[in-house]
């Protein structure tokens, strides 16, 4: 019933003129040789082979992203040798990879190799899917924005607390990960029914009234995932898989539970030691969902061409939500939409992304939406620096700078 129309995601190509062939040739072989990322088996010597023929019908990605990949993979080699980074990486422009590799393990005792296909928990990165599905079910009228808690679950505690206002993180919800078993009174996992139960029955303090400020706070998610529950009648997990995850191919894409067992990539402290649960990894919404680079390429192509939400919704997504004096109203580069983090570039546009961080996992999932670009980065052992990712953008913006120039000699 919520599925939506297939399309093809074949790009047009575009081709250079003889003048930025010799000038992409020229780059090419001053950067010298280094080695590509993991499968990948492009080298200047297919530039040498029948030359004429060959360079004449590459497109401009092409050309340019032999270069970029090949600075892109001499930046995380270094982070490999230098800080341990553990994880796997997909650059793409326009929904077409670029760069692609995967290094070290998902199980260190094992030496569980990972892949792109791999599937590491994607933390905060999971309220991307929560959000999306809260607009799309808006979009088919199972519920409005501007609902409250309260019509999905009466005896919910706090008044004035909409969807949208959860969306944005401008609730003032306590945040249930910093609960221990004084407050939930179980040792156990907490569950979702079992978060909603202690909001209603021991009524936490706020940390603000409504809509005063933004707040970070993984209640929120928490909660959504409950308002799709009811509104659906079906879990979380099964709306996921059923009208998100399935439909867009997205196989190696789950949500997980701490009952269904051992997860097949392993989360790991930043000295490899395994990173023990805790109560809180009964609870989703907010995180608990686990997909691969590969994967997490589908959901950016499948939000960039309207496959899941359509065009009203997503630039609902991508609103600054929290511009007032008490959040980024000094901060101007900064702000929340719905599920997404954005940042303000020169030329006035968002990146539209979210990072995440849990029990190991330190995730970035960023979208230059004006250009094409796409960076992902997850990782399973510890380490902040996964969220360093300026230099990649330096090398897509080589890519762009040419693209710029070339169809100016085109014109």
């Amino acid at each position: 019933m919520l599925n939506r129309r297939t399309i093809d995601f074949a790009a047009v190509k575009t081709y250079l003129p003889k003048t930025w062939v010799l000038l992409a040739l020229l780059l090419l072989t001053a950067s010298g040789n280094s080695a590509f990322a993991v499968g990948e088996s492009a080298t200047a010597t297919a530039f040498t082979e029948n030359c004429t023929e060959e360079v004449r019908q590459l497109t401009l990605e092409e050309i340019f992203s032999l270069r970029v990949r090949e600075q892109i993979d001499s930046f995380y080699q270094k982070r490999v040798k230098n800080d341990h980074f553990n994880g796997c990486v997909m650059v793409a422009k326009d929904g077409k990879p670029i760069y692609s590799a995967a290094f070290g393990y998902g199980n260190l005792t094992f030496k569980d190799t990972l892949s792109i296909q791999s599937s590491i928990q994607l933390a905060s990165v999971s309220k991307t899917f929560t959000s999306s599905a809260i607009l799309l079910l808006a979009e088919q009228g199972f519920l409005s924005l501007d609902d409250s808690v309260q019509k999905f679950f009466p005896s919910f505690p706090y008044s004035g607390i909409t969807i949208r206002l959860l969306l944005s993180h401008r609730t003032g919800l306590p945040d249930y990960t910093y609960w221990d078993k004084s407050i939930t009174g179980i040792s156990s996992y907490l569950t979702n029914d079992g978060l909603m139960n202690v909001l209603t029955t021991k009524k936490p303090q706020v940390r603000c009234k409504p809509d005063h400020m933004f707040i970070y706070c993984n209640t929120n998610y928490a909660v959504l995932a409950s308002i799709i529950e009811n509104v659906t009648g079906w879990t979380y997990k099964k709306f996921m898989h059923d009208i998100i995850f399935s439909p867009l191919g997205m196989s190696n894409t789950y949500v997980f539970s701490p009952e269904d067992g051992n997860c097949c990539t392993i989360s790991y402290d930043s000295k490899g030691r395994v990173w023990k649960d805790c109560p809180a990894d009964g609870v989703v919404g907010d995180k608990g969902i686990y997909s691969s680079v590969e994967d997490m390429l589908k959901w950016d192509n499948a939000l960039r061409t309207g496959l899941v939400l359509n065009e009203e919704s997503l630039n609902e997504a991508y609103k600054p939500r929290s511009l007032d004096r008490y959040s980024f109203a000094k901060d101007r580069t900064r702000n929340y939409g719905y599920g997404w983090r954005m940042t303000k570039q020169a030329d006035k546009s968002y990146i539209i992304y979210h990072n995440g961080f849990w029990h190991g996992s330190n995730n970035v999932f960023a979208r230059d939406l004006n250009n094409g670009f796409t960076i992902i980065v997850l990782g399973n052992k510890s380490n902040n620096a996964n969220y360093w990712t300026q230099p990649v953008w330096n090398a897509l913006g080589l890519m762009k700078n040419l693209e710029n120039v070339a169809e100016t000699e085109v014109q």
